[in-house]
């Protein structure tokens, strides 16, 4: 198992043997120069607001021989009572996590043996690596009420890193959170405080932001462009003996610029011989004229669309790789075949890229970047210490500490 706790895994004195004060002093209070000791001394302290109870309260100290007779908390102790007794607690964090609950697991039954809320020292130990799979979610997290807690960090904590803004000014998402810790305790005092170590060769690291994206381009300018066409046009009718009085110009249309109102006319019905009504014989007369008339139809060309902008990087993390933002698209072309002339959008802006651990991604323009991620924050509960924290071994906002 990659965590590892419970009351078998941890070390109990005087399983076996004798049970001497020479013994006690040297489990319990090995800090003591006098050798001298008054036996009460070894009294189990249930006191919750104690940081370092001599032989602390816990459910091994309680039950050493049977439910009902632990480690006195009275003057009437007996050395047997100390069978199987503990100094401290410790859950161990190995190999590979995602998304470790600090304070449940398999239980807190089993995981802490109901010891959260005693005064036992607890330590849980990150030797291995835990991680975060998405960036809403925290890599590892404590929410209970808790006395005397070290959360022990020798491995890594990693955040995930924060999604890319979509494509045409979307922001980056906001880098994962590392660490939440929240002791629910009403008790203001050290012992409520969780101790958050960081070892050397640790790591709390959140997650990147996210860069964000480019915006599209400009489209192109309208373009003013025409069409022609050829109408067969009527232009005279009702017979005559004198074409030059039918042939007349091409009529003007709405919305059309008439460009073509001369040129021989043709007739639509033949000649005749002789004309009925108004004739003069030995000429030829028609009935109608038509034209092929030019119409010109002038309207406007949408310029251009401008080009798509680029996606923003993603943020590093626990499965996310730091990356730059894609570049933009092109624009695009609209014409106006009649004249030649072309309108070209502008390209869309390149995405930004994601930040590194614990940085928070670029920005494009004015569209923001993902905020980095918390490497260790609370929730409402009590503050917590943070201790070893450096540059390399805690990256991201810290927020909520002593």
């Amino acid at each position: 198992m990659s965590v590892t706790g419970g009351t078998s895994s941890q070390t109990k004195f005087f399983s076996s043997g004798s049970i001497s004060a020479r013994g006690l002093k040297d489990k319990f209070n090995g800090n003591a120069s006098n050798t001298n000791i008054k036996f009460s001394t070894y009294r189990r302290d249930t006191d919750l607001n104690e940081t370092d109870p001599i032989v602390p309260d816990s459910t091994e100290n309680r039950t050493t021989i049977s439910a009902s007779e632990g480690i006195s908390t009275n003057n009437d102790l007996k050395a047997s009572s100390f069978r199987n007794s503990i100094k401290q607690y410790i859950v161990t964090q190995s190999s590979s996590n995602t998304e470790v609950t600090i304070h449940s697991g398999a239980g807190v039954g089993s995981r802490w043996n109901a010891n959260l809320d005693k005064n036992v020292k607890k330590f849980f130990r990150v030797n291995g690596t835990i991680e975060a799979d998405s960036p809403s979610d925290d890599a590892a997290q404590f929410s209970a009420e808790a006395y005397n807690l070290t959360i022990d960090v020798t491995g890594n904590i990693y955040g995930e890193g924060g999604t890319g803004g979509s494509a045409n000014g979307g922001a980056g998402g906001n880098g994962g959170d590392a660490l939440y810790v929240n002791n629910t305790s009403s008790r203001s005092g050290n012992s409520a405080k969780v101790i958050v170590k960081v070892n050397s060769n640790g790591r709390i690291w959140a997650g990147g932001g996210g860069g964000a994206a480019g915006v599209a381009g400009n489209s192109g300018s309208d373009l003013s462009c025409y069409s022609d066409s050829t109408v067969v046009t009527t232009v005279y009718s009702g017979g005559s003996t004198n074409p030059g009085r039918g042939c007349n110009a091409c009529p003007n249309t709405s919305g059309n610029a008439n460009l073509s109102s001369n040129g021989n006319c043709g007739n639509n019905s033949g000649n005749r011989s002789r004309c009925r009504g108004r004739q003069e014989r030995g000429q030829t007369c028609t009935n109608s004229y038509y034209r092929n008339c030019v119409y010109r139809t002038n309207f406007t060309v949408a310029g251009g669309n401008g080009g798509n902008g680029g996606n923003g990087g993603t943020g590093q993390g626990a499965n996310n790789s730091q990356s730059s933002g894609n570049a933009g698209n092109a624009g695009n072309t609209n014409n106006c075949a009649a004249n030649g002339n072309s309108s070209v959008g502008n390209s869309g802006n390149s995405g930004a890229s994601g930040g590194n651990w614990g940085q928070p991604g670029d920005n494009a323009g004015n569209v923001s970047g993902g905020a980095k991620g918390r490497a260790v924050f609370r929730g409402n509960g009590n503050t917590f210490f943070l201790n070893g924290q450096s540059a390399n071994n805690v990256k991201g906002t810290v927020s909520g500490k002593v």
